[in-house]
């Protein structure tokens, strides 16, 4: 969700990291979302002291069910806000369907600092009972299963502050420098949209539109989700915005932002969208100035992502920015909260369009599938428009990720809002799972072929890891479950000790791996390594299937170097790696493949015997099929004329040739 300023160019923060940091550093509170480098932490927490841990950090799971009778159709906020007050008062309208056998009582949740003065369920008076910020509606008459009801709240109070952690309240309001710019925006994530309106905080029930109205001084502007329908006069010096939205939405999405903006906005071209698509922005006075060149990159980014992921998800509404003093941005639905403009933290909010807003995870556990995906959006676009730059954010990435040696990507404790929003776990290394997975499919149009049919089958839903491994599993044809297992459900990450020796022009070369955590003592991957020798410089790819395992290569001139892992496709660390002559085996044999071109079948003589198994792989290193030979012949009839790689294992000794397929 959001993301703290940057400190370098690229960095794309956490939601309040700036807030949270002050009050570490006043010693009231630890929040520890370490280098927020390119980190947007999307959420925020409103613990003051020490929580009490229920289903979602503030709610009883018996309201929880009284909510889960019922599925929420339509928000309509029609409020009174100014950029100046955290004061609220006027009416959301709630239209919802039974979904229960009966209904007798309606629930949602609202904090207590504000009066409910009166609640009506089609138009009739209710009776209404509270607890804290859980309230429960007393029907006037049952309802039964699929019927539809309205239920229109009308209250008034003064929004909560002065949260402690990462990134305040659900409203706040504060003076944005050096621009002078008083504003009062929302921010909801994760547990904070009861501090400001009625709402439903389930994830799973996203509602089918939404309207925020807002009136306001007409010295303001407000932003918010959708489209601007139109802007009414009120008198008084007051109007009122009237912003709507047609698309699915979750709660924490929902937003406003009010402040004296400047507009700035175009129109972009997208691949399969029949019309240019409106952008619009909200800016501080003057901001233009300073912020264009980033702002104007939205356009860039809105028409890469929708050729990897598919066509931008609100289309035919909008994408846009409100600049509020966030700290960072949080990504709500087609107008992003965000504090200031750089690469990372405008890819990353926008990245999350996809990634949290259309397709959400279903709880808090799994924030990774929006986190870590809009972390790796950030790549994607480096990758594409700043090249350059590409080793730099893994490098980054990959020191983020090794902070944290104990923990998993799924979040065990979905209460607390800091390791929600771990900076290293949630963002770096989720991220990280997606490369490694990229990596893993040896296949860059199998990958995004797999992430668009996620997206396609989980629109405006939400999904969880396993929905997400089933979508990767179904298109590439096969099991994947070691991998989410050790990467999303393990902890920690591979440490590796690399031994070798020459003799000859064979290298012989060990890797001792181990885990950093005990939860996960060993992980099943692909290494890549680059040995640079007197004559040339060659990059590898072999499968580590145990803790330790031996590899031999045939390579021309003195082996000068080797590197683990090059190209950084891999999260893991190096402990050594150091010539050894004991790797070189006492038995060593020479393994022959003839002839040598051949059209049809390869033939094996020497080393121990018939292989375990045998790998090919292209001289680009993609994998072509792995198999358990029968004997020391196969065929490779079927396979198109080049050069390909044999890589043989003989118990824990791993051989590599070259054969060359006329």
């Amino acid at each position: 969700m959001i993301a703290p300023l940057p400190t370098h160019s690229y960095i794309h923060a956490s939601k309040r990291l700036l807030l949270a940091l002050f009050f570490w550093l006043i010693g009231a509170f630890t929040c520890l979302f370490a280098q927020r480098v390119e980190e947007h932490s999307c959420a925020a927490a409103r613990i003051t002291g020490t929580p009490i841990l229920l289903a979602d950090g503030i709610t009883s799971e018996e309201h929880r069910e009284l909510m889960r009778q019922y599925d929420m159709h339509w928000y309509k906020l029609d409020l009174g806000l100014e950029r100046n007050a955290l004061d609220i008062s006027g009416s959301v309208t709630m239209y919802a369907s039974v979904q229960a056998n009966s209904l007798t009582e309606f629930a949602f949740e609202l904090h207590p600092n504000f009066t409910i003065q009166r609640v009506l369920l089609d138009g009739v008076v209710c009776p209404v009972r509270r607890s804290g910020s859980e309230v429960v509606v007393v029907l006037p008459a049952i309802k039964a299963r699929q019927d539809k009801f309205k239920v229109q709240v009308f209250y008034a109070g003064r929004a909560p502050s002065g949260a402690k952690a990462a990134i305040g309240n659900g409203l706040n309001t504060e003076l944005a420098q050096p621009w002078n710019q008083q504003v009062t925006w929302s921010l909801s994530e994760p547990f904070a949209a009861h501090e400001w309106f009625p709402v439903k905080q389930i994830l799973e029930d996203k509602a089918d539109s939404v309207e925020v109205w807002v009136t306001t001084d007409v010295s303001n502007k407000v932003g918010s989700n959708g489209l601007l329908q139109r802007v009414t006069p009120m008198g008084n010096q007051k109007h009122r915005y009237e912003w709507k939205s047609n698309y699915p939405i979750a709660y924490y999405l929902i937003s406003v932002a009010v402040g004296q903006y400047e507009e700035y906005s175009y129109q972009v071209p997208l691949p399969g969208a029949a019309q240019p698509m409106l952008v619009q922005n909200y800016l501080y006075p003057g901001a233009l100035g300073t912020y264009k060149a980033e702002v104007d990159r939205t356009g860039e980014f809105l028409q890469l992502f929708s050729e990897l992921f598919g066509l931008y998800p609100f289309y035919k509404e909008k994408y846009g920015h409100s600049m509020a003093p966030i700290g960072g941005g949080m990504e709500h639905q087609t107008m992003t909260t965000q504090s200031t403009f750089e690469f990372s933290l405008t890819a990353h909010e926008l990245a999350h369009q996809w990634w949290g807003d259309e397709v959400t995870c279903a709880d808090w556990s799994h924030i990774w599938l929006n986190e870590g995906f809009a972390s790796y959006g950030e790549f994607l676009a480096i990758e594409r428009l700043l090249p350059a730059q590409r080793l730099n954010w893994l490098n980054r990435s990959v020191q983020s990720a090794l902070t944290q040696p104990q923990g998993s990507v799924f979040v065990k404790d979905s209460t607390n809002v800091n390791r929600i929003f771990s900076a290293a776990l949630s963002y770096r290394k989720g991220a990280m799972v997606l490369h490694m997975l990229r990596h893993t499919l040896q296949s860059d149009a199998l990958f995004f072929q797999a992430l668009q049919a996620y997206r396609n089958e989980f629109r405006h839903k939400v999904a969880t890891t396993r929905d997400f491994q089933k979508v990767v599993e179904r298109v590439s044809d096969r099991s994947l479950q070691y991998f989410f297992d050790q990467w999303v459900y393990g902890e920690g990450f591979p440490v590796f000790n690399i031994s070798w020796a020459q003799k000859g022009n064979q290298l012989f070369l060990r890797s001792q791996q181990t885990g950093s955590s005990q939860v996960t003592p060993f992980f099943t991957t692909e290494v890549e390594y680059k040995i640079s020798t007197s004559v040339k410089d060659t990059v590898v790819v072999v499968q580590q299937n145990q803790p330790s395992q031996d590899y031999q290569f045939t390579l021309p001139g003195e082996v000068l170097s080797i590197e683990v892992d090059p190209d950084q496709w891999l999260l893991e660390s190096v402990s050594a790696v150091q010539q050894d002559a004991s790797v070189i085996p006492t038995d060593l044999e020479t393994v022959l493949v003839y002839p040598n071109p051949t059209q049809d079948v390869v033939n094996l003589k020497g080393g121990q015997g018939v292989p375990a198994q045998v790998s090919i792989y292209d001289m680009a290193g993609r994998h072509i099929r792995t198999f358990v030979p029968a004997g020391s012949s196969f065929s490779i009839a079927d396979m198109g004329a080049g050069a390909y790689i044999l890589r043989l294992i003989y118990g824990s000794t791993y051989k590599q040739l070259r054969v060359l397929k006329l």
